[in-house]
């Protein structure tokens, strides 16, 4: 988990840095594909997982792209959150 919370730190910033949403997401459905594969989950569920983690993701990354100020705060705090759970 403390990994998970790091990562999506270290994507946010990349967000800020170079603002391509698309980018940000890729990365994390990469590593959602990887860990996926590192602990044996079936080939169609690793997949699965992938596709639902870069959809989400995408959405969360551009919602951070778009907004700023007090909004931006909420979304990366109840994306944190989700992406807890």
């Amino acid at each position: 988990m403390f990994f998970k919370i790091i990562f999506l730190v270290a994507l946010i910033r990349l967000l800020i840095m170079n603002e391509e949403p698309f980018l940000c997401s890729g990365i994390y459905a990469a590593m959602v594909f990887i860990f996926g594969l590192i602990t044996g989950t079936p080939f169609v569920s690793v997949l699965i997982a992938t596709a639902i983690a870069f959809a989400l993701s995408s959405l969360y990354f551009w919602l951070l792209n778009r907004f700023e100020g007090f909004f931006w705060w909420i979304i990366m705090l109840v994306g944190f959150f989700i992406g807890m759970i």
